[in-house]
């Protein structure tokens, strides 16, 4: 516990020093046309703060966080998640599911444009369609079941399946339809919406600037309510501590930040800014590759997990913001199991399971009895997690264990290291939607299966979720699947932070309905934005 505690101060210094740090940069910025200290119009704007910026909008290529949410602006499907985080309408007016499963009728809605002005049409539909059930698409197992396309009339649309496909309506939320114009080109439009999206969306891309700031406006040719403000800028501001501090200076309007960097405004943002909290969906984890020593032994990375003592780690860096979850899903999901394997902080067991895995503790280090080598390694983060795996790698000395942490840039981290196997263990994240549906994360060929982890009967649980329809039936499904996961451990699953957003008192619509209690998908702090309003103090 005193090697915890010292751990946890040595973190809470680091963030300490960062605010100083960032408080003196500020300052200096004031003078200057930065990122973060450029002035808006308040009533044409709202500023978001984003640590992340997006890799680009082309959706079959782009897969990472910050991309999801901003391809989230500007294009929609034939339906969308509702405030209640229900699928609802989008392009399609109406929809309908056969008794068997296997017949989706649309009605699709009149007159509906891209944000070019062009109307979108049967064509680009079917094209969207055909794309996403290509081999080029990570996503193309949420459509396999889709045997063919039918327009029965001009507004009528049928979806005809060869099997059950209870995942499809959540899926066909994130199924973008792009005009069949540019993804007819060669490249499958890659080039042309990598950087220039064309949608249907609430709102179209008018410029970006990278590194600063990406800046939307409301598409004039939405089929719905457009947003009542001239522009949405999305600000690229990368530590939540400087983030925090530009939003008490009225440079940003909303920011989705952290218990710390909330710390650093809070007393002194009564009356001008104000939080709304949302149960988390996305998972802080340690993270092993689990193709190479030593962590293709399931018993050292059980080792791993005893050693980290996940509910102090909860209190003292997120300060009452985060639970401790089983698994990856939310906990507050009709999914999770909450009877899935929880390691406790065990060092003594922790250090039976190293002997058992073939390791001797000699000297001051623990080594492979098979080769000799030494028990130690690199972990790789981001900036945003850093004091998480600081504190990780401290609890890692206590079982004699020794780890670098090592932080590098968000696309670095993914292009570099994550897609490219070169890594042993990573201190990452991963948010889950409304369904729980999992294949792109723990298929054996998932696009997201960073830690190359397979396992048999996963795979045909996955398969079995797709078929079930019954939602009882489907959650225990993928509470099987959990249960697999929280013994065999590819990852340690750490820690839920609730998605803090912070924002100005002259900003409302930031949280609806129930989503105290559902959440926002994906954790998208922009979920809401084509409904934020500006509201008028005087």
């Amino acid at each position: 516990m005193l090697k915890f505690n010292k751990a946890v101060k040595r973190a809470a210094e680091s963030a300490s020093r960062r605010g100083i740090h960032f408080f003196c940069a500020l300052v200096v910025l004031a003078g200057c046309s930065s990122s973060v200290s450029r002035r808006h119009s308040s009533q044409d704007q709202i500023v978001a703060g984003m640590t992340l910026e997006p890799m680009g909008f082309y959706p079959l290529r782009a897969l990472d966080s910050g991309s999801y949410y901003a391809q989230t602006l500007v294009y929609e499907g034939l339906v969308r998640y509702g405030s209640d985080l229900n699928v609802v309408p989008a392009i399609a007016k109406t929809f309908a599911i056969s008794p068997d499963g296997l017949t989706y009728t649309f009605e699709l809605r009149p007159d509906v444009k891209f944000s070019d002005g062009s109307p979108l049409t049967f064509a680009d539909i079917s094209a969207s369609f055909k794309l996403a059930q290509s081999k080029l698409s990570p996503f193309r197992s949420d459509y396999e079941a889709i045997e063919r396309i039918e327009l029965q009339s001009p507004s009528k649309l049928i979806l005809h399946l060869n099997k059950r496909s209870a995942p499809l309506l959540s899926r066909l939320v994130e199924l973008r339809i792009l005009p069949e114009k540019i993804t007819s080109a060669r490249d499958h439009g890659k080039n042309a919406l990598s950087r220039n999206p064309v949608g249907s969306g609430p709102f179209r891309l008018l410029r970006w600037e990278s590194g600063l700031e990406l800046v939307f406006e409301p598409n004039p040719f939405y089929w719905g309510v457009k947003p009542d403000y001239k522009q949405l800028v999305w600000r690229v501001v990368p530590d939540k501590t400087l983030m925090a501090m530009a939003l008490s200076r009225g440079e940003l309007d909303v920011a989705a930040l952290d218990p710390t960097s909330w710390k650093v405004i809070r007393d002194g943002a009564r009356g001008t800014i104000e939080l709304d909290r949302f149960p988390g969906s996305r998972t802080l984890y340690l993270g092993f590759n689990t193709v190479k020593k030593p962590f293709n032994n399931v018993l050292v990375r059980q080792a791993m997990a005893e050693a980290i003592n996940r509910t102090e780690l909860a209190n003292a860096l997120y300060s009452g913001f985060a639970v401790v979850p089983r698994s990856d899903v939310s906990v507050g999901s009709w999914a999770y199991n909450a009877s899935a394997k929880l390691w406790p902080f065990d060092l003594e067991s922790a250090r039976k399971n190293l002997e058992a895995a073939g390791y001797k503790f000699i000297g001051r280090n623990w080594k492979s009895t098979s080769d000799d080598q030494l028990l130690a390694f690199r972990i790789l983060t981001i900036r945003d997690y850093q004091d998480v795996a600081q504190v990780v790698s401290d609890d890692l000395k206590s079982l004699d264990v020794p780890s670098e942490v090592q932080v590098v840039e968000y696309s670095t981290l993914r292009q570099r290291y994550l897609q490219k196997g070169d890594f042993e263990a990573i201190l990452w994240s991963r948010s889950s939607g409304p369904d729980p549906e999992c294949s792109l994360v723990w298929s054996k060929d998932g696009a997201m299966n960073y830690s190359k982890f397979a396992n048999t009967k996963i795979e045909s649980l996955l398969a079995e979720g797709r078929l079930v329809t019954d939602k009882v039936a489907r959650a225990n499904v993928y509470k099987e699947i959990q249960g697999i996961l929280a013994k065999e451990l590819p990852w340690v699953f750490l820690i839920q932070p609730d998605l803090l957003v912070a924002h100005s008192v002259n900003v409302g619509n930031i949280k609806q309905a129930n989503q105290n209690l559902t959440g926002l998908p994906w954790d998208n702090p922009l979920f809401n934005a084509a409904s934020w309003k500006r509201i008028d103090q005087n």
